[in-house]
């Protein structure tokens, strides 16, 4: 076996690996068809082994093909984290902030960043809004606001910001028309828009859904926000996120709350990075900012 074995060909080949395409894995690393072709070649002389077997439809993976998968994948992950730990360490917060965060509190958290902006100008910043929980361990992002337990993943570091309280409200073109539910036995006297997925596990809604008759359902969406615009077109009484509530749209008529018997405990809001962010100098400004400006 060659030692001498070249860190670009290794990577290359990895790529192949994950994409099963000498073209993908190219085009990932912005280099041609060739040049791809050549770095495997090389690497499987170098290896004495090899990786793939060619045919029309791609590169099918060999036992050591998948052994360079499987063993490669942390160390890219690994490789990919540092590269972004290095980029954002610096004297001044500067450069590139990517966050990830629930996707239904894009009307809380777009006032807040457009202020952490006046202070930090040097800083962009980019959202990723969605509500599966992406790994802070490749450098994918730089931080996360994540809604519910504790973080327990290894290495990462969590900040309460605040809890985030749940409640109903109708618009008053609803309640002009059809008044209010005095209790929960009329709670089938009136429509209601409510989420579908993984939010019907959030305890106010679940018992609410239990009790509620079907067809008095006029309106479903696994957005909070869709559930809103719902809401604000007098389509029935549906639940909305406290924090959201905060930062009402000065066009629009404020929403009355409905008060009902229900399991209304609050989850927590918390701001997640990796522990090799903690000298990021933009991480440490956003953390600084969002304890300044989020009171529970």
């Amino acid at each position: 076996m060659d030692k001498n074995i070249r860190w670009d060909d290794l990577r290359i080949a990895y790529l192949v690996a994950a994409y099963g395409s000498l073209s993908r894995a190219g085009e990932a690393l912005g280099v041609n068809h060739s040049t791809a072709q050549r770095a495997v070649g090389r690497i499987e002389e170098a290896l004495g082994t090899r990786l793939f077997i060619r045919h029309q439809r791609g590169y099918q993976l060999t036992d050591g093909g998948r052994l360079l998968a499987e063993r490669m994948r942390p160390i890219a992950a690994e490789v990919q984290r540092l590269c972004s730990t290095l980029s954002t360490v610096e004297s001044a917060p500067s450069g590139t902030l990517r966050i990830s965060t629930v996707t239904d509190f894009s009307p809380f958290f777009a006032p807040l960043l457009h202020d952490f902006r006046r202070e930090y100008p040097q800083i962009r910043v980019q959202i990723v809004a969605t509500d599966d929980i992406l790994s802070l361990a490749d450098g994918e992002v730089h931080a996360s606001v994540r809604i519910g337990a504790e973080p327990s993943e290894p290495d990462l570091i969590a900040r309460k910001l605040m809890p985030v309280g749940l409640s109903f409200y109708a618009s008053q073109d609803y309640l002009d028309q059809f008044g209010r539910p005095a209790d929960m036995t009329e709670i089938n006297a009136h429509q209601w828009v409510l989420p579908t997925g993984d939010k019907t596990r959030i305890p106010a809604i679940r018992q609410l859904i239990e009790q509620v008759a079907l067809g008095q359902i006029a309106f479903q969406s696994n957005s909070f926000n869709d559930i809103e615009a719902a809401v604000r077109a007098g389509m029935g009484i549906g639940p909305m996120s406290v924090v959201n509530m905060r930062h009402p749209d000065g066009r629009e008529q404020p929403l009355q709350e409905i008060l009902l018997p229900l399991d209304s405990e609050p989850s927590q809001m918390w701001l997640v990075y990796h522990k090799d962010m903690r000298q990021s100098a933009r991480v440490r400004a956003l953390q600084e900012f969002l304890r300044r400006r989020i009171q529970p």
